[in-house]
This record gives C-alpha cells, sequence and structure tokens, in this order.
C-alpha cells in the first residue's frame, strides 16, 4: 500500500491488481452486476457513463464503441467497500458528478442524464432530458419511473421529508421541481433563470426544507425557498469563487462548500446558511479543476478531487486532497494521486474509506482515511466510466 502525506511532492503510481472484479452487463436490463449472500442495508451508488470519449482538444463526443449506461450499487462490510447489483439505465459524465441521490434508507434513488450519444461516432454529445426513478428491495435496484426534465438534467437532490425532488438543468438554465407521491416524480413546476445560467447543482440544506442550487455562469448560489405549491427564488444571490460547479452541504456541520473550475485560478468557497440568508465564510485555493467534492460524514472533513486536464492528456493523471474545515479556515492534512478524470467521491459510513470514482480508468479508486494521511489499497475494475455517484448518508 502507498501512504500520502502533507507535503509530499514525490508522484506515486496507483496502478494495483483489484482485489475485486466487477462482472460486465448482458443485454439484458435486469441483468446483475455481482452477487453477495450478505445484505446491506444502506447504499451508495456509481452511475456510468459507457457512450462518451474526450477529444484531444478536450471536448466531449460520441464513442466508436461503448458499453450500456448503468448504475451499480456500492456497500461496505465495515470500512471495505464491495460491488453490489446494477441496472442499466441512462448516465452521463457530461456535467457535475452529482447527478443522483439516494433515499437515507436506501429504498429508492433518482438519476439524471446530462447528455447522450450523438447520431455517429465522433458526433457531438446530444443535451439529454431523462430522469430515472429506482426502487431498491433487498439491494436489487430496479427501474420503476421515466421522466423528462429540462435540458441537460444534472444535479438532483430530495427534500428532507421526501415530498419534493429538484434537478438542476444545466442547459435549460431552469431547475425543475417535482412533488413526490409513493416515491415519484408528478407535477413537475419550472423555476427559470434564465439560458445565462447554467444550474449545475442542487442540495437540501440540513433540517429546512430550503435548498441552494449552482448557477455556473453566474458565478453565484441561489436560495430556493420552500412555499406551500412549490418554491421560489430569494431575492439575493450570494457570490462564490468563479466558475463554480459541484457543491456539497454536511447535514452534520451545516457547512456548504462550492468548487470553483476557474482554470486560471480554481478554488472552493465555503458558506453557511440562516435565517436571514446564504453567507459566504472563506475561500481557498485548490489544485485545477476541483470537479469532485464531497464532506465527509461527520462533516469534519472535505475531499476535493482535480481532473487536472487529464481527461484530455493521457499523461496527466488527477489527485484528491482532504483538508480540516472549521468556521474560520481549511487545513490540508493529506493528498494523493489519483487515476485519469476523477469524478464523484463516495466517504464510506464510519469515514474511514474514500473511493474516488476514475472515470478514463473506468474504475474505482479505493483509500484509507488515517488522520493525516491517505494510503492507496487497490482499484475496482468497472468495466465502464463511472461519472457520479451519491450515498445514503
Amino acid at each position: 500500500m502507498d501512504t500520502y502525506l502533507v507535503p509530499r511532492k514525490k508522484s506515486h503510481s496507483l496502478w494495483r491488481l483489484g482485489a475485486l472484479t466487477a462482472l460486465a452487463f448482458s443485454a439484458a436490463p435486469s441483468t446483475l452486476y455481482a452477487k453477495t449472500a450478505l445484505d446491506t442495508p444502506r447504499w451508495a451508488i456509481s452511475v456510468n457513463d459507457g457512450h462518451s470519449i474526450t477529444l484531444p482538444n478536450g471536448k466531449m463526443a460520441t464513442g466508436s464503441t461503448y458499453s450500456p449506461d448503468s448504475a451499480v450499487l456500492i456497500g461496505f462490510h465495515g470500512s471495505q467497500p464491495f460491488i453490489g447489483n446494477g441496472i442499466e439505465l441512462p448516465g452521463s459524465v457530461q456535467g457535475p458528478p452529482t447527478m443522483a441521490w439516494v433515499s437515507p434508507n436506501s429504498d429508492w434513488a433518482i438519476v439524471t442524464s446530462g447528455a447522450k450519444a450523438g447520431s455517429a461516432p465522433g458526433a457531438p454529445l446530444v443535451p439529454d432530458t431523462r430522469v430515472s426513478v429506482l426502487s431498491i428491495e433487498h439491494g436489487v435496484p430496479k427501474l420503476i419511473q421515466t421522466v423528462e426534465a429540462g435540458l441537460g438534467p444534472s444535479g438532483v437532490a430530495v427534500s428532507n421529508d421526501q415530498k419534493w425532488a429538484l434537478v438542476a438543468n444545466r442547459v435549460g438554465g431552469t431547475v425543475s421541481v417535482f412533488k413526490v407521491v409513493n416515491k415519484h416524480l408528478v407535477d413537475e413546476k419550472i423555476i427559470d433563470f434564465g439560458k445565462d445560467s447554467s444550474p449545475t447543482t442542487v442540495e437540501f440544506l440540513p433540517n429546512s426544507q430550503d435548498a441552494v442550487v449552482v448557477l455556473r455562469k453566474r458565478n453565484a448560489l441561489a436560495l430556493l425557498v420552500r412555499e406551500k405549491d412549490g418554491y421560489r427564488t430569494a431575492p439575493n444571490m450570494v457570490s462564490v469563487w468563479p466558475s463554480p460547479n459541484t457543491m456539497d452541504i454536511s447535514h452534520a456541520s451545516g457547512l456548504i462548500a462550492v468548487a470553483g473550475m476557474d482554470k486560471v485560478a480554481p478554488g472552493v468557497s465555503i458558506l453557511r446558511a440562516d435565517q436571514t440568508g446564504l453567507h459566504e465564510l472563506y475561500r481557498f485555493p485548490v489544485a485545477p479543476g476541483p470537479e469532485p467534492l464531497h464532506f465527509s460524514p461527520d462533516g469534519r472533513i472535505l475531499a476535493v478531487g482535480s481532473v487536472n486536464d487529464s481527461n484530455a492528456h493521457p499523461e496527466r493523471k488527477g489527485s484528491v486532497s482532504l483538508y480540516h474545515l472549521d468556521e474560520k479556515s481549511a487545513t490540508k492534512i493529506a493528498e494523493a494521486p489519483v487515476g485519469h478524470w476523477p469524478q464523484g467521491i463516495i466517504f464510506s459510513p464510519d469515514g474511514h474509506t474514500l473511493i474516488v470514482q476514475n472515470n478514463t480508468d473506468q474504475s474505482l479508486g479505493v483509500y484509507h482515511v488515517e488522520p493525516e494521511a491517505l494510503t492507496f489499497e487497490r482499484d475496482i475494475p468497472l468495466g465502464v466510466g463511472p461519472s457520479a455517484s451519491a450515498s445514503a448518508w
């Protein structure tokens, strides 16, 4: 195993043989990735894009051959992850890695698809509109509904009472508001922020029915206030680090983290919400391309990934850094190299294991989290590019 401390400049190879091997899908949509005799009541989910490639100029396009898009459940025996059952459904790497949601007791989930394959190999991807709703019974995901949202549905979240679902439509400039009835999405309404807004991620505040949406092209966050018949936008938006994309909100600490993907000077904004609205506490710089970002279950640690142009340049790899946060500052406590084009980040329920989705490598990198170090343990091959993630905790 390789252990990475801070500061540490030397690069280390991550390529090791995974201890687990994922099984490929067959043509049947209900085919399972793998079976296990052990039942895990709470799940994480990896959404996988099998149709996209990255061209040398960094733009995404349609692959010449590809696997079905899919979602696969990830369980934990203590801190150790294992691959659960999977299902074919639309998924996309175009957009933030927040394009999934899992209920706290893992009995249902929602997956969005920001883009689908074009008409021919090498053709541009086409904005999608599909949103898939899954039931999860005894660790088996089943598609129970497909609905349409706006163009480029990206981040998705469900209210704490599970009565409302919000989908940020990155291309359409809107947020879709759905009522939730018996784990189904109904009566869609639209909050229109305009074509120049690019909503990417939406999350609900802890112990509240209000939500926050990232508006990438406006470099701002908007507060969505719960009303009897839906949601309205609060009048004042809050500026954050330029080119915000991925957001996470800790239900343990109440802190809000937003990754700004400015190409010249990337960074993260830390905020908090109170009865008067959203307030930025501070900002700190991070490594290039901070697309992945996620809090530990206890809210004390923020994991920030760096793409580092590894999606377009095979000679480069990404990285992941851990920061200890308080109300005034962020302190980097560990960092480690990861694979090509890191996407979603998943912590184990106890916070001792970190999983990073490596899209180009079609694998999950598994790391042991120590007080001030990250130890690489193994890669779990998937056979398809993981693109988004969510967990029930």
